[in-house]
């Protein structure tokens, strides 16, 4: 989704400023391992959750990317609300590519539909063609959205080095198995080794009653 500049209207603040809200009201946390090269950029990530969308908003505001979705153009026409955020129908790729040159990060899930968690499935072209019609990197992001070992879910973000288009689908697939591998053997109740928390949001009941304790024991 489109994260425009102050001089953006006002619709378009609101309706992000709401994705922010909404991220940090219900998720515990979003953490990332790795960086993003300056914008733009063509963010090629896993579709295996509600909110890989709204968590790749977060991130990138965080990072100062202005940005855009690749949605599927039947889900778009059906959301004309999110007009004001400039996303790209999935059917019009020659506007991806005016985003891109205009100087926006592309989020684009290349799977193509949301798909129950597990390994990557096989990838439509259009990661890959964007970056052969652009000088923009490729970068593959895993992304996970789970419950470990607090109340509400927590979303991780594996940012990996940009590819070239042929090899993709085999970095992205072989970059998921290992950050689920790390998901898997990690104590539950920390922080993943390596990754940095950047959106704080809901903290488990235990821990809120633990805060209020040591207040008022002070």
């Amino acid at each position: 989704m489109r994260l425009p500049a102050s001089a953006a209207p006002l619709s378009a603040r609101m309706l992000l400023a709401g994705f922010d809200r909404l991220v940090r009201s219900n998720l515990r946390s979003v953490s990332v391992r790795g960086t993003l090269p300056p914008a733009p950029v063509i963010w090629a990530g896993n579709h295996h959750s509600w909110w890989d969308a709204f968590v790749a908003s977060s991130v990138l505001r965080g990072e100062h990317h202005d940005a855009t979705l690749v949605m599927d153009a039947e889900n778009l026409a059906s959301f004309g609300f999110l007009k004001p955020l400039g996303l790209v129908p999935s059917d019009q790729p020659r506007a991806g590519l005016t985003a891109l040159r205009e100087g926006r990060t592309l989020v684009i899930l290349p799977e193509g539909e949301l798909l129950g968690p597990g390994p990557m499935r096989p990838l439509h072209r259009g990661a890959g063609w964007y970056a052969e019609h652009t000088s923009a990197p490729l970068v593959p992001v895993s992304l996970r959205v789970l419950i470990r070992g607090h109340q509400h879910p927590e979303a991780i973000v594996d940012l990996g080095a940009p590819v070239q288009g042929a090899d993709l689908a085999a970095v992205m697939a072989a970059q998921l198995t290992a950050l689920d591998e790390l998901i898997a053997t990690a104590d539950p109740r920390e922080p993943l080794p390596g990754f940095r928390q950047v959106v704080s949001g809901r903290r488990s009941f235990d821990e809120r009653i633990g805060q209020l304790a040591e207040k008022v024991q002070r």
